[in-house]
């Protein structure tokens, strides 16, 4: 009975202590998203962006089956992607839709790794890939089409881009007139 008892306070404890650091690691993510996000005049402070995605991620990884870890790894994404930081917006997008497929952001993930692949990194290939893979597994996500515009002008420069936009137009004008 002695060592039931005992089992059974270390248990209370340990959960009692995990709330404890759950609770203050979103206390610190509040008050971090607070001061990046209070002053909307200056610049971004990097040093709190950064601290602000690794709390993001301290959180997603101590806590993983925490309905708020899915959404705490998009925002740590979307703030490293700010910051240009591209293999940790990778990582982090690349998690949300890997270990959280039912989270309502997931399909958003996908899509912008592979945005950020073609934008910021220029791995084309990889970006071909992840938009490929997004338009199978999700084809009525209103990002769709985003993607095959994407795969289409895959390594294309935004001059090229706009030329063949221009002479589009130009070929539908000119079978306007003639009809």
């Amino acid at each position: 009975m002695k060592g039931l008892k005992s089992t059974l306070i270390i248990a209370v404890l340990c959960v009692a202590s995990s709330c404890s650091t759950n609770q203050t690691t979103k206390e610190k993510i509040d008050l971090l998203e607070e001061k990046l996000y209070s002053n909307k005049n200056e610049s971004i402070d990097k040093s709190n962006a950064t601290n602000l995605i690794n709390a993001y991620i301290e959180f997603a990884d101590n806590n993983t089956g925490d309905t708020l870890s899915a959404e705490y790894l998009f925002k740590a994404g979307e703030v490293a992607m700010g910051l240009s930081e591209s293999e940790k917006s990778i990582s982090c997008y690349n998690r949300v839709h890997t270990e959280y497929p039912n989270y309502k952001k997931a399909s958003t993930a996908m899509f912008l790794e592979g945005f950020v692949y073609e934008t910021q990194l220029k791995t084309l290939a990889a970006a071909q890939k992840i938009y490929l893979d997004f338009i199978k597994k999700f084809p009525d996500h209103n990002l769709v089409d985003d993607a095959q515009f994407s795969l289409k002008n895959l390594g294309k420069s935004d001059e090229e881009i706009i030329k063949e936009f221009e002479a589009k137009q130009a070929e539908l004008e000119k079978q306007a007139s003639v009809n």
